[in-house]
């Protein structure tokens, strides 16, 4: 038994036990250290995919507010283009209809408590919006108050991320290829399935257009009577169509100038 204890004393403290044991840990250090590596990329690779989901979520939002409200002459433009006075119900010129138009916006965004504005038509002071469009364009204010709430928290969002990953490429330079890599992939990923869809929506637009107000609208507010609707009349299908063009247009232009950015950005070699 003695003869035993010794020699395995002696083995366990031989040198080559020893080395043995300190290639084992060694071992063991550097899979912990890879593994922890692994978590700070994925971690990384995360939050550049939630940078570039925010980014792209704001530049949406914000290219729809550039569209309705940024762009002078705009509706103007849109009213005089399609003669939308010869479809009205009543007799009213366009400075008349402007400035109801105009309130209007300036309802749907929060600056204006109610619709009660009143123009000259037919001769005489009146209303320009009837009680059911009112009620259509409370339903719509609250959308657009709620879309620069998504559009203020991805906002917020993407410069959150975007502080985090100048962090993590000041301390670990290395990174910066597979961030550059993640935001360029999930633009593009995301961009594509959004031109798939508008691309769907626009061979018929029709159909895109009463399942787009079915899935927003809890009720039938929105479908309005063009012979007692003047809103109706004074945007029709085609004034949201191309409306809708001109925001995708200003909004891809936006997102691809970011992947370019983003490209540019990348390491050279890695």
């Amino acid at each position: 038994m003695c003869f035993i204890y010794k020699t395995f004393s002696g083995l366990f403290a031989s040198p080559l036990w020893r080395d043995s044991s300190l290639s084992l840990q060694e071992s063991q250090s550097n899979d912990t250290l890879d593994s922890v590596e692994r978590s700070l990329e994925l971690k990384i690779k995360i939050i550049a995919i939630i940078c570039a989901l925010s980014f792209m979520i704001s530049a949406l939002l914000t290219a729809a507010d550039i569209t309705m409200y940024h762009i002078p002459g705009y509706y103007r433009h849109q009213f005089e283009e399609k003669d939308v006075l010869g479809d009205l119900n009543r007799n009213i010129d366009m400075d008349n209809v402007m400035s109801a138009f105009s309130e209007m916006m300036e309802y749907l965004r929060g600056n204006r408590s109610n619709l009660n504005i009143e123009v000259t038509a037919d001769g005489t002071r009146q209303e320009f919006y009837t009680a059911r469009e009112k009620a259509h364009l409370k339903d719509v204010r609250a959308i657009f108050l709620k879309a620069y709430l998504v559009r203020l928290i991805s906002a917020l969002i993407f410069f959150i991320s975007l502080i985090c990953i100048f962090i993590y490429c000041k301390r670990r330079p290395s990174y910066r290829s597979s961030i550059c890599k993640t935001f360029i992939n999930t633009c593009i990923i995301t961009n594509a399935a959004f031109l798939l869809v508008v691309g769907i929506a626009a061979v018929n637009f029709d159909k895109a257009f009463m399942i787009f107000h079915k899935a927003l609208f809890a009720n039938n507010y929105w479908r309005l009577n063009p012979n007692e609707s003047d809103l109706i009349n004074l945007l029709p299908q085609s004034f949201f169509e191309q409306t809708a063009l001109v925001i995708c247009g200003i909004y891809f232009v936006t997102a691809m100038a970011s992947v370019f950015v983003a490209w540019k950005l990348r390491p050279t070699s890695n």
